[in-house]
């Protein structure tokens, strides 16, 4: 099977067609989002996104396309385009600051979220160059991905300056909010109970798919369900250009390009579900507030490490176990350590909890030898 992938080669999405160039820009972009290429999972999630707010699907499809844009502009390579890598992180930056429930939609947080799309079109070559050829060349070692660092870095800076702003971007404070009573020993609210509620089969099925949905900060159990699909269907559909290095089928799977294009394993959507279900689970275990886990909060990050750990690498039940460790370790220490310290600034800690605990764990294989390293990632060449 390996010798086939070399083979196929990597999908190839530059076209010559500015049409189809256009197409694929547009909704790679988009399903990059969850790290991987294929237009049918863009398609999908842009559809699922919209069924919840065609505000948010605006933005996701203005902010890709601006940060494809400004890439071209500057000269990027233009395969790197076609396959959506400059697309995701402004998506995420253009959603969170205008579509996204942390600051006010209005005039000024649109053109920020524009201005966002754009620069983050440089940051994200600026990480990817950090991450890759500096961990190469400087140190003769091994290069990781960026991830979705460029959108944390830039929307952070971006939030944390916004607060010095005359204009209305974050909603006001209550002039006199309560004093809340904090748990003993604990920073965790005490929950004061309005309305009976009881973790049920279908209550936490709905908080796993909303942990879904909350990659691209939407909280509808529905979008979920979206997005599951769309990574279950991950189909690369790359042109049929020749001399082109990809000339494999159609059902060519987005999910597992990174090792094995023509795996039958379409699992991104199990992986999806496995993330946020494993996320949900310890919140309720470690009693963090209820409404946040019914929100999903306390999913979207895990989403992205599984994706992450189990799609950059070839999937073996020893990948897929420390894809788990990596999920739990996300859950029970990472994510409430960066809520608790980007709390302190008045900020969202993002997907910052899914970067660097992925990073961790994908430097940490260097030596783990039952790992097997994906192609590119992680571990130098023999």
């Amino acid at each position: 099977m390996l010798g086939l992938d070399i083979l196929v080669g990597a999908a190839n999405y530059s076209s010559g067609n500015p049409l189809l160039d256009f197409f694929y820009i547009l909704f790679n972009g988009i399903s990059e989002v969850p790290l991987f290429s294929s237009p049918i999972t863009g398609i999908l999630i842009v559809s699922g996104v919209i069924l919840a707010s065609r505000t948010a699907g605006a933005m996701m499809v203005l902010s890709g396309l601006v940060g494809a844009g400004m890439a071209i502009l500057l000269g990027a390579p233009y395969g790197d385009v076609t396959f959506g890598l400059f697309g995701y992180n402004s998506i995420l930056t253009g959603m969170a600051f205008w579509s996204g429930p942390f600051v006010l939609a209005n005039k000024a947080t649109f053109w920020l979220s524009v201005f966002g799309a754009a620069a983050t079109a440089v940051t994200w070559m600026a990480f990817s160059h950090l991450m890759g050829d500096m961990f190469v060349l400087g140190g003769g070692g091994w290069a990781i991905p960026g991830f979705t660092s460029s959108f944390i870095f830039t929307t952070w800076a971006m939030m944390y300056a916004s607060k010095r702003y005359g204009h209305a971007i974050w909603p006001a404070a209550p002039t006199h909010a309560p004093a809340e009573e904090l748990i003993a020993g604990s920073s965790n609210p005490v929950q004061v109970v309005v309305e009976k509620f009881k973790w049920t089969a279908k209550e936490f099925i709905i908080a796993t798919l909303k942990g879904v949905s909350q990659v691209t900060f939407v909280e509808n159990w529905k979008t979920g369900i979206f997005w599951v699909v769309g990574l279950t269907l991950s189909f690369e559909i790359a042109p049929m250009i020749a001399g082109a290095t990809h000339q494999g089928p159609w059902w060519a799977n987005g999910y597992t390009a990174g090792w094995n294009a023509l795996s039958p394993l379409y699992l991104g959507g199990v992986m999806a579900l496995v993330g946020s279900g494993i996320g949900s689970a310890l919140a309720i275990l470690n009693k963090l507030p209820t409404a946040e886990i019914r929100l999903g909060l306390h999913g979207f990050n895990q989403v992205l490490v599984m994706i992450a750990l189990t799609s950059f690498l070839p999937l073996t039940w020893q990948t897929f176990l420390m894809a788990v460790l990596a999920t739990v370790a996300c859950s029970v220490v990472v994510m409430p350590a960066l809520q608790r310290f980007f709390g302190i600034w008045g900020l969202p800690a993002l997907t910052g909890p899914f970067v660097f605990t992925a990073w961790v764990f994908l430097l940490g294989i260097s030596y783990f030898s039952h790992i097997p390293a994906g192609i590119g990632w992680s571990r130098p060449p023999p």
